[in-house]
């Protein structure tokens, strides 16, 4: 037998179309397991996403 969600399915899928029914464009959502409870962080920059292209890389050596 297996273990039931720590969050489940229906909760995430709850948050996520509440944050785009609020009309946010960005939003972070975090599933904190440990605790069961799920975060909504809004109001974050608009900075370059992680691993998105940093424009000043091409002065550096091999392009990278």
């Amino acid at each position: 037998m297996t273990k039931p969600a720590m969050i489940p399915q229906a909760e995430t899928a709850r948050a996520c179309k509440a944050v785009a029914e609020a009309g946010f464009q960005r939003a972070r959502i975090v599933l904190d397991l440990a605790n069961q409870r799920i975060e909504i962080i809004i109001g974050e920059s608009d900075g370059p996403a992680p691993g998105a292209a940093n424009p000043l890389d091409r002065f550096l050596p091999n392009g990278s």
